[in-house]
């Protein structure tokens, strides 16, 4: 008797393992994961050192879009109640920064980043007067 049922436990098991599926793992993709991303984030101040809440905000390629105030990148983003505006999942190069709040604005003071240093959040602030 004891060896039947050590012969039917044997055979359960056996049974059971072959019902449970296989897990399948899908195959690596050429592409790093990357955690963190390039990004920049705008403070934006007036003249007395004040931040300037609401400011409108666009970033820019090159320097002719910027003069033209064409092709913004990630398009126009306000700032917020601490006067910061974040711009995310950038390329790591130059921008050229247009801020502007009722009749203050940048022109001609601070429009270019240094170029962005990659997977960080790069930090700027821009004086509007």
């Amino acid at each position: 008797m004891m060896i039947s049922k050590a012969y039917f436990l044997i055979v359960f098991f056996l049974m059971s393992c072959q019902t449970v599926p296989s897990a399948s793992v899908p195959e690596a993709d050429d592409k790093p994961i990357q955690i963190f991303k390039t990004s920049l984030q705008i403070t934006v101040r007036d003249n007395l050192g004040n931040i300037v809440e609401g400011a409108e905000v666009q970033i820019f390629l090159n320097k002719e879009d910027y003069q033209k105030e064409a092709n913004p990148v990630q398009g126009i983003k306000y700032t917020d109640d601490k006067g910061r505006v974040k711009f995310s999942e950038l390329d790591t190069q130059e921008y050229y920064i247009n801020v502007e709040k009722g009749d203050m604005n940048n022109y001609g003071a601070g429009i270019k980043t240094d170029q962005l240093t990659e997977k960080r959040n790069n930090k700027v602030t821009i004086i509007i007067e």
